[in-house]
Formats: C-alpha cells, sequence, structure tokens
C-alpha cells in the first residue's frame, strides 16, 4: 500500500488477538456468502447457525473468524463516524454500505463460531497471538483521534485510516485462504479479499 498517503495516518497498533490454539478439527457448518454488491463490498445474508450445512474446519478457520469479528468492530466504529460526518456525498455512501457489509458479515461469522462450539471473542491476552505475528488493527487512541477531526481533515484522515485497516483485512482473508479447511470460511474469505481490495481502489481515487 506504499502508493497511498501518509500524511494524517497514524501508526498502525499491534493488536494480538487470540484463537489460534487448542481448538481441535471438529465438525461445524457454513452456509454459502453471496457475492459482493455494487460498492465493492460483500453483503452476505445473516444465516441462523442452526442452518449451516455441515463441514469440517480447523484452528486456522476459528483463528480468522475470531480475529475477524474484532477487526470487523473496529472497522464499524470508523465507518459511523463517516457516515454523519464525512463531506462529500460519495464518503458516506461508502461509508453506509461498509457499515451493512460488515454488520452483516459479523453476525454470519459469530453464528458460524457458535454452532462450531467456539467463543465469539477474541482472547485479549496480548501474547495470544504471538506465533502468527500478531494482527495489524486500528487502535482505540486512532479512532478517538479520528473522532476529533472534521471537515476536510477528518475525511482524508477517515479515508487513510480505513485504507490500512482495510488492508490488514485483505491479508488475514489471504492467510484463511491458505491455511483454512471449511468451505464456507474460505469462500468468505476470498470475497472480503475481494471487496475489500475494490474498496482500497475506490478510497485512493477519493484522495486524489
Amino acid at each position: 500500500m506504499a502508493r497511498y498517503r501518509r500524511t494524517l495516518l497514524a501508526p498502525l497498533v499491534l493488536l494480538l488477538l487470540a484463537g489460534c490454539g487448542g481448538a481441535p478439527t471438529s465438525t461445524g457448518g457454513t452456509p454459502a456468502v453471496p457475492g459482493p454488491d455494487a460498492a465493492g463490498s460483500t453483503a452476505p445474508a445473516p444465516v441462523p447457525a442452526s442452518a449451516a450445512a455441515p463441514g469440517s474446519f480447523n484452528p486456522a478457520d476459528v483463528m480468522f473468524l475470531q480475529m475477524m469479528v474484532t477487526h470487523h468492530g473496529q472497522g464499524l466504529e470508523l465507518v459511523r463516524l463517516a457516515e454523519s460526518r464525512a463531506q462529500r456525498a460519495e464518503v458516506r455512501t461508502l461509508a453506509a454500505a461498509i457499515d451493512v457489509t460488515q454488520t452483516e458479515e459479523q453476525e454470519t461469522m459469530r453464528g458460524w463460531l457458535r454452532n462450531w462450539g467456539q467463543s465469539t471473542e477474541a482472547d485479549p491476552d496480548a501474547h495470544a497471538h504471538a506465533d502468527h505475528g500478531g494482527l495489524p488493527a486500528t487502535g482505540p487512541e486512532q479512532i478517538a483521534a479520528l473522532g476529533r477531526a472534521s471537515g476536510a481533515e477528518f475525511e482524508s484522515a477517515f479515508l487513510n485510516l480505513l485504507i490500512a485497516h482495510q488492508h490488514n483485512a485483505v491479508e488475514m482473508a489471504r492467510n484463511e485462504t491458505r491455511f483454512g479447511q471449511d468451505p464456507g470460511a474460505r469462500a468468505l474469505a476470498g470475497r472480503i479479499d475481494q471487496s475489500r481490495t475494490a474498496q482500497i481502489n475506490q478510497m485512493l481515487a477519493m484522495l486524489g
């Protein structure tokens, strides 16, 4: 992501999340996930966990979903600031589309984890993911700093921060595609890779 501007981008905070160890390969399930929408984001319809089809999962699937649930929560904090504070309609529209998409994805992922008998929350232990290099995440200090910005400064800071945030999602999704086993989780990861890459390109154009 060397192309995008870093003037107002706060340094990423390494947040180490859990879910990588101790989850045995078991029987669980995942529903199919629809493709990307017109805004370049995925929008899987929420599916009750009880409706999940049988399938197998491994620790990488559990780690991916637990980390992505937390990552989505951080992204939702960002876009909900922009929905009311961004100046340009195109920025507000993108933020609203991401809000809908990531809310639904988060509900779906939590449903899968519950169906597998796994925790839907990441372990707060800062060392739990050391073996996996940690998770670059958007920290509360960065979100708070964004909340204090206004006008054109807010838009520029928001776009830079969200570009970095979605880039992290792409990296996590590609790890799941490489190491995961559950077909539904891998399919979701592929759609996250495509949609977040499209969003990044859209935001780079907005930054000019």
